[in-house]
């Protein structure tokens, strides 16, 4: 997997947040499709699990997130088939996997995990697929991936950083705030990283735009650790992370842009 994340001589991979969400529902099968219809290298999915243990395509199992609007409330007691009465859109897991195993050839694609508890169902599912060599399960959460290394040490995994479950970073009206929180964070990170890196094995780190640096960067590279950074909507920083040489570019809108060196 480290061959297929680190940059190298080649360009940035381009990765589509969830799918391509400019164009289609976030996390559905036709949202992932357009990611790559459109130019983006491989997508990025969240997965959660429902009550039953069926694990499918989503931020949360907050209604509104889970079936894009169609209703309000907890998902978590709900059925698959419930939920596909409110959103037929809403993709399985399993589903998500024959679509990376059709269109990506080898490529790796993002799998952010949303909770704990279902690591064996996941890891099960990619092997089905015979997926392990593509797949980056992303976690928030250092025990899960820890889980997984014990699980299947064969399946790479990434640090994601740092947890933004309630979307801050991409509401407007927390705009004036974020980047002094972040600031912070970014001077503490190069501290910790390397402990988190140990302890779980990773052999990548998926982190905020805003707490990326050069010299982050560097040491990642030194360790043989690909850094990819999300999500990444604005053209003027996504030059700056191509020229600090970041691994992937996680973004919104993954159709093609200029790099200019």
């Amino acid at each position: 997997m480290t061959e297929l994340l680190l940059r190298e001589d080649r360009r940035p991979l381009l990765i589509g947040h969830r799918g391509l969400p400019a164009l289609a529902p976030e996390n559905t099968l036709r949202s992932l499709g357009l990611a790559l219809d459109h130019g983006a290298d491989s997508f990025e999915v969240d997965v959660v699990a429902l009550a039953d243990g069926t694990l499918v395509a989503g931020h949360s199992l907050d209604l509104a997130e889970l079936c894009h609007g169609a209703a309000h409330g907890p998902a978590a007691q709900r059925t698959l088939t419930d939920l596909r009465r409110l959103d037929p859109e809403l993709a399985t897991f399993e589903e998500v996997l024959e679509l990376a195993s059709a269109r990506l050839e080898g490529l790796p694609f993002l799998i952010d995990i949303k909770g704990a508890g279902n690591e064996r169902a996941l890891v099960d599912a990619v092997r089905r697929h015979g997926l392990e060599s593509q797949a980056l399960l992303c976690s928030l959460e250092r025990s899960v991936l820890v889980r997984l290394r014990e699980l299947a040490s064969e399946i790479a995994r990434s640090l994601s950083y740092p947890a933004d479950r309630r979307r801050i970073s991409e509401r407007r009206a927390f705009a004036p705030v974020v980047p002094v929180a972040l600031r912070g964070l970014r001077a503490l990170l190069p501290h910790r990283l390397g402990s988190w890196l140990d302890e779980t094995g990773a052999v990548g780190v998926t982190l905020h735009q805003s707490v990326i640096s050069r010299a982050l960067i560097e040491i990642c590279h030194a360790r043989g650790v690909a850094v990819l950074a999300w999500t990444v909507n604005d053209v003027g920083i996504r030059q700056w992370l191509f020229r600090a040489e970041i691994d992937a570019i996680i973004t919104n809108d993954p159709r093609p842009f200029p790099l200019a060196v």
